[in-house]
């Protein structure tokens, strides 16, 4: 066993891990210390907060949440909205935010799955509800918040606006909840099945915020900045929740975007951020300017960091990588312990966890050095995800052998340190999204036209650490298929991140024996002459 570089969690008592407790004390002991703000907004203090969590809380409660009941979010970044997640859990219930891109079979799954019977809504996106609205039969009461945008009919169901959770005594509640009660449901990409809906407990929140800032050494005096979407543990786990945990503040953007972003950054004073994927080659790309330095920032938690420009990076920017590796499932699962610098590397194992390489299929440890799945196990109980929403045979796969199956390979070298390889599991890693190969195949193979259909990966072009481009192989029935006709199609039904740029026709699928598609060969095949391309013929595809 690795020796870990920090015990943190030995010296705290786990069951005071509960966010609407962390969130009191912080008011109670600096009721009037900034916390929060979106955009060129006003600061909210800890207090201002707190008060608005118990007024949220008091509302839900009267319209009758129950504890342990799922509400579902549909909102874009806001103050609004992390008030709102804080109130769903002071009442007791449990937080289920959704992909803002989701739409159609996408979206009636993920508010059917947790048996959500609230959802509170951006009223942008109400055509989008109503689209579906025959397809949620436990939906019962809809807030709508206001986008100053509003499209889309009233929701056929009982509906507020979200003033009205304003609404109530901010007065606490008085629910009592516990370290081991369900926090959130987080929906993450299916592998050779639809999108799973993780369920947290308040335990593994706590742990993943506060072991992130004993890596980053983050401390009252910090500001952090976030243009990463609310709907994503990234920003919850990663930048509000460590802010909330150390006392300090937080800045919330609206997305991301490479001319403003060192603006932003420089004007709210931050001193740390979080960037995903090919964000870093962005960033890099982006001309030199006047704020590559005017900015306070010291640290940047990269997953991963782009080991080819690693050190250019730093120099440019004068900022200290950090990095690490996680899923939803589990949070952060290793780091590079601070102090430490290993391009390339995600690091040794987190403080309170265990992580090592597996014979996939078997779990027989592997060798140093040689390739196999990632495993994880835990030294205290309750610290990675409680279950699959709705699909115990989902969840008793996954954790085989009392161990989570993250269905990633990688290698671990002779001093601990993991480096991940590839994907075991048949999903797309798109635009900082998991996109499950057989959702977009489900959707594709719906058109009328086509007989058969399999999704692949296929290399983007951002850098060296980038994603993914989606390729889908389509077997047409007896009529010619036209592949912007088919994209098209795609566009209503999918969110944009998961309607593939790259088609091809093909006369049949390679398949095994047990008529299982052979996969591999459709990647290795490449990108020739024969496949058409969406970013040069279209149709153009918006976020």
């Amino acid at each position: 066993m690795t020796t870990e570089w920090s015990d943190w969690y030995a010296k705290e008592d786990p069951t005071g891990w509960v966010l609407p407790r962390i969130l009191r004390d912080r008011a109670q002991t600096h009721p009037d210390r900034p916390y929060i703000r979106f955009g060129d907004g006003d600061w909210v203090t800890y207090g201002e907060i707190d008060l608005r969590a118990n007024r949220i809380a008091n509302a839900l409660i009267a319209r009758g949440l129950q504890k342990g009941q799922c509400v579902s979010t549909l909102m874009p970044n806001s103050v609004d909205q992390v008030a709102l997640w804080f109130g769903i859990l002071r009442a007791g219930g449990v937080q289920s935010p959704i992909n803002l891109a989701y739409r159609g079979d996408f979206l009636s799954w993920v508010i059917n799955l947790p048996e959500s019977r609230f959802l509170v809504i951006s009223d942008d996106l109400l055509d989008r509800l109503d689209k579906v609205a025959d397809e949620l039969p436990l939906l019962e009461h809809v807030f709508l918040w206001s986008s100053d945008a509003p499209n889309g009919p009233n929701p056929k169901v009982n509906f507020e606006p979200f003033a009205v959770l304003d609404d109530a005594p901010d007065t606490d509640p008085g629910v009592e909840v516990t370290w081991v009660d369900d926090a959130r449901v987080m929906f993450t990409s299916g592998t050779t099945g639809r999108s799973k809906g993780v369920i947290k407990q308040h335990a593994s929140d706590y742990f993943s915020g506060r072991t992130y800032n004993e890596v980053c050494g983050v401390t009252e005096d910090d500001v952090f900045y976030t243009c990463l979407p609310l709907f994503h543990s990234n920003a919850q786990m990663l930048s509000c929740y460590p802010a909330m945990i150390a006392g300090a503040r937080i800045q919330i953007s609206t997305r991301y975007s490479s001319t403003n972003f060192w603006r932003e950054v420089t004007e709210c004073g931050a001193t740390i951020l979080n960037t995903v994927s090919a964000m870093n080659y962005f960033l890099w790309n982006t001309p030199p300017g006047e704020y590559d330095r005017a900015h306070k920032v010291t640290r940047i938690m990269a997953m991963p960091a782009p080991k080819d420009i690693y050190y250019e990076f730093k120099e440019r920017f004068g900022i200290r990588w950090h990095e690490g590796y996680g899923l939803t499932e589990t949070g952060m699962v290793t780091y590079v312990p601070p102090g430490i610098e290993k391009p390339g590397s995600c690091g040794m194992a987190s403080p309170g966890f265990e992580v090592s390489v597996v014979e996939p299929g078997t779990d027989r440890p592997v060798p140093s050095g040689t390739s196999g799945e990632i495993v994880v196990d835990m030294k205290l109980p309750n610290i990675v995800m409680r279950a699959y929403a709705g699909m115990p045979e989902k969840t008793a796969e996954d954790f085989k052998n009392l161990k989570l199956h993250t269905g990633d390979l990688g290698q671990m070298d002779d001093d601990g340190y993991l480096y991940f390889m590839d994907r075991v599991k048949d999903y797309i890693r798109r635009r900082g999204e998991n996109v499950s190969s057989m959702e977009v195949e489900l959707i594709v193979a719906s058109h009328p036209g086509v007989l058969e259909a399999a999704a692949v990966g296929v290399a983007a072009d951002e850098g060296a650490s980038s994603e993914q481009e989606i390729l889908i192989c389509v077997v047409p029935r007896e009529n010619p298929l036209d592949p912007h006709e088919l994209l098209t199609y795609c566009v209503d039904k999918m969110p944009y991140f998961a309607v593939p740029r790259y088609v091809r026709f093909m006369e049949h699928l390679p398949k095994t024996p047990t008529e299982r598609v052979r996969k591999v060969e459709l990647r290795d095949m490449g990108l020739g002459d024969d496949v058409y391309d969406r970013a040069v013929s279209g149709p153009e595809v918006k976020a």
